[in-house]
């Protein structure tokens, strides 16, 4: 039997029940009904939409999976491994990135569940997780949806080239951090949009991607002239703040 009474999907249902094994309520899955769901609109990319629910003030992003004759178990099998669900899995992944389950545990926990709307099943998730397109991508080695703009959890490295400061120079000095890296362990520096970063009990904060963190944000006099020296001041002071 389903878990959701309107919805007859064994793959996903088998997908929602195993993410119950967390013992964090907030990377558990559900089954939203499509009554709750209102608003919804394309967006520049294909097969995401945005939407709006019902008692919550945070839209959300809708993300095509196919009709219930495209959703086979092999389908959504391979769409839980490129999203790395059910997050927990993957708490103890051996292979030299000891931020990834961290990071996942984050970003993962905007991901709502699944909904089904004209025959089509959906994975809803916070605005929020659309960044994760632009700012880290998929990797082209085994197609996973990265956590980092740099490493993929597999080992391969490949910089995130879907964003942009709309500074040149600047931009060049994030991916030069970004590229002197020899792994996922260490320190480089990533642009991060406004609408990210947010304020509580008067403290500036990441909000879920990478990670949760308390942010301390730092006026930088940066025009298209800038010097290379500047460039370099600044990292070195940012740099000795990273772990």
């Amino acid at each position: 039997m389903s878990l959701a009474s309107e919805v007859n999907n064994p793959a996903i249902d088998n997908l929602v029940e195993s993410s119950l094994e967390s013992k964090k309520e907030l990377l558990r899955l559900k089954w939203i009904p499509c009554s709750d769901i209102t608003d919804i609109e394309p967006t520049p990319t294909n097969a995401i939409y945005y939407a709006s629910r019902k008692h919550e003030l945070k839209g959300t992003m809708h993300l095509l999976l196919g009709s219930s004759e495209e959703c086979t178990p092999a389908l959504v099998s391979e769409f839980a491994r490129i999203y790395s669900l059910p997050t927990h899995k993957y708490n103890n992944v051996d292979n030299n990135f000891r931020r990834y389950s961290e990071w996942l545990y984050y970003r993962n926990q905007l991901i709502n569940g699944f909904t089904k709307y004209e025959d089509k099943f959906y994975m809803v998730a916070d605005k929020l997780f659309y960044h994760c397109y632009s700012r880290y991508g998929f990797c082209t080695a085994c197609g996973t949806l990265r956590s980092s703009p740099v490493w993929c959890i597999c080992g391969h490295k490949q910089v995130s080239d879907g964003w942009t400061s709309n500074n040149k120079q600047l931009d060049e000095f994030i991916k030069k951090s970004q590229l002197q890296t020899n792994s996922a362990n260490d320190a480089y520096l990533e642009w991060i949009p406004f609408d990210c970063i947010g304020e509580r009990y008067g403290y500036k904060q990441l909000n879920g991607l990478p990670t949760y963190a308390t942010a301390k944000l730092i006026p930088l006099e940066i025009t298209d002239e800038t010097h290379d020296l500047y460039y370099a001041e600044v990292n070195y002071l940012l740099m000795r703040h990273v772990y």
